[in-house]
């Protein structure tokens, strides 16, 4: 995905407890405005499916795109 993390985190703050969650340092991050999704999954190695389920399921149904 190319979203942000500074924009998803905008737009969804409840996802912030799935990169807390999974020991992901992104909330707070001063590079959060500028590294994607696709980008710290690289950087700590999980699978960018297993993210985006665990975050769309974070989501409340009526607020998901």
């Amino acid at each position: 995905m190319k979203i942000t993390i500074n924009d998803l985190l905008a737009k969804h703050p409840e996802a912030a407890g799935i990169f807390i969650k999974r020991k992901m340092l992104c909330v707070g991050c001063p590079s959060e405005a500028f590294h994607t999704l696709e980008d710290v999954v690289r950087l700590y190695g999980f699978d960018l499916n297993d993210l985006t389920a665990a975050i769309s399921k974070a989501i409340p149904k009526g607020k998901r795109q």
